[in-house]
């Protein structure tokens, strides 16, 4: 039996390459009603306008009455306006509130890692957990905080941009972000990617670590660095935060297993010891629903 409207969550999620939206069941993460679509236009007023294309299609398929709309953004942001949305090529974009106007509901714009953090946190790996850290490694390195229940945002909205910490001490690769030396610029997919180009080496890092264990020197190089820079930034914020789960998500992770027993090796070895004795180690579970779903929770709980 399908839930009551009064019962329902919409969600949509904006990606670089694409955006869904979504009819979410609250009490399982099911998606009752979904759609997708592709970017052919990356500005502000386009993207608005393909937002309400895809909420009008899912909630013709599944009424919402006038529930909020929860949007799960990759970039930095400040209320409703994206800060630095590199993927999209946004800086400064005053975004939900447009987007409020143009839909005649309630909007509330949350940053994807919080999204897929919140979902997991709800209804997927860490439910019941009230202090949790998560970490999606894609496109880009993602973070987010839950600490006692709620999802840390910080003094300006920007708080886990755990991609962003330095493993450089000066220089080093340049990052979207537009600074050099980020976690992101070695460890993420895209960045990634690049490096093995320059360096000779084609494929994805799956094929980075496939290359790795077969004991090219090259792929080993680069592979032993990425990895090694993400576990013990991981590692650290496990001493920092004390969560009581680690959850790990993203398309790089979910193709390197490699990585991620790196990952719990270093976590197990390198982090506080009392945190080490008090955190479990989990995948996600909602795969690519997370921030869709995450999204949808946040606004109708909000």
């Amino acid at each position: 039996m399908k839930a009551g409207v009064t019962t329902l969550a919409l969600g949509v999620d904006i990606g670089g390459t694409n955006a869904r939206a979504a009819v979410v069941d609250p009490r399982s993460g099911q998606l009752l009603a979904s759609a997708k679509s592709s970017w052919t236009d990356r500005s502000p007023d386009a993207v608005v306008r393909e937002v309400e294309q895809l909420v009008a299609q899912v909630t013709a398929q599944q009424p919402v009455g006038t529930a909020s709309l929860g949007v799960g953004f990759a970039g930095m942001l400040h209320g409703d306006v994206v800060v630095n949305a590199p993927n999209l090529g946004w800086r400064d974009v005053d975004f939900g509130g447009p987007l409020a106007a143009r839909l005649g509901r309630r909007v509330q714009l949350v940053n994807d890692l919080s999204a897929a953090a919140w979902g997991e946190h709800r209804v997927g790996a860490a439910k019941g957990a009230r202090h949790v850290f998560t970490v999606f490694v894609g496109t880009g390195v993602g973070s987010a905080i839950i600490d006692d229940g709620r999802l840390l945002h910080g003094a300006t909205g920007v708080a886990a941009e755990f991609g962003h910490v330095k493993v450089q001490l000066s220089g080093g690769r340049p990052c979207g972000c537009g600074d050099l030396g980020c976690l992101e610029a070695y460890a993420g997919g895209a960045r990634l990617t690049e490096w093995m180009r320059e360096e000779g080496l084609s494929g994805t890092p799956s094929d980075l670590e496939a290359r790795a264990r077969s004991g090219d020197a090259a792929a080993q190089r680069l592979y032993d660095f990425a990895s090694d820079q993400l576990a013990l930034a991981i590692a650290n914020q496990v001493t920092v935060l004390n969560p009581e789960v680690l959850v790990l998500g993203g398309g790089v992770l979910s193709r390197c297993p490699g990585m991620v027993a790196r990952i719990r090796d270093v976590v197990a070895s390198r982090s506080g010891v009392a945190a080490r004795r008090a955190v479990r180690v989990e995948l996600a579970r909602l795969g690519d629903d997370s921030g869709l779903v995450g999204a949808a929770l946040l606004a109708s709980e909000g």
